[in-house]
C-alpha cells in the first residue's frame, strides 16, 4: 500500500504541474490571430482536462488508500482549486462558442479575460503546491 501511496502521490504533484505549464502555455498561443489562437486554445483545453482528470483521479486514489480519514488544510484547499479549475475551464469554454470571427473587440476582450482567469488558476496551483510541500 506505501508503494501504491508514494506512486500516486508523485503522479499527482507532476500532473499537477504539467496542468500549471499547459495554463500558461496560453500565454504563448493568445498573440495568434483569433481563428489560430481557438484552433490552439480547443487542443490546449483538451490536454488541460486530461491532466485535470489526472490530478483528480490519483487526488481520489490516495484519499481512498487513506479511507478518507485524513482531512487537512492542504486537503481542502486542493479540492477547492480543482472545482475553481473545472467551473473555470467550462466557462472558458461556454464564452468562446458564441463569438465570431468579425467581432474583434469581443475577442479581444475574451483574451483579456482568459488571461486573467489562467493567471489567477495558476497562482492558486503553485500556491497550494507549495504549501503542501511546506505544510508536510
Amino acid at each position: 500500500m506505501d508503494t501504491l501511496f508514494a506512486a500516486s502521490k508523485h503522479t499527482h504533484m507532476l500532473a499537477v504541474l504539467l496542468l500549471a505549464i499547459a495554463q500558461g502555455a496560453y500565454f504563448w498561443i493568445e498573440k495568434a490571430d483569433f481563428v489560430t489562437f481557438i484552433k490552439k486554445l480547443r487542443l490546449l483545453l483538451l490536454v488541460q482536462n486530461v491532466f485535470i482528470g489526472m490530478v483528480v483521479f490519483t487526488g481520489l486514489l490516495m484519499m481512498g488508500v487513506m479511507q478518507f480519514k485524513v482531512w487537512n488544510l492542504e486537503i481542502v484547499l486542493m479540492i477547492f482549486v480543482m472545482v475553481g479549475v473545472i467551473v473555470h475551464q467550462i466557462l472558458i469554454n461556454k464564452k468562446r462558442k458564441p463569438i465570431r470571427s468579425d467581432e474583434v473587440a469581443l475577442q479581444e476582450g475574451y483574451k483579456k479575460w482568459v488571461r486573467k482567469v489562467y493567471g489567477a488558476e495558476i497562482a492558486a496551483e503553485v500556491l497550494v503546491f507549495v504549501l503542501a510541500i511546506i505544510l508536510k
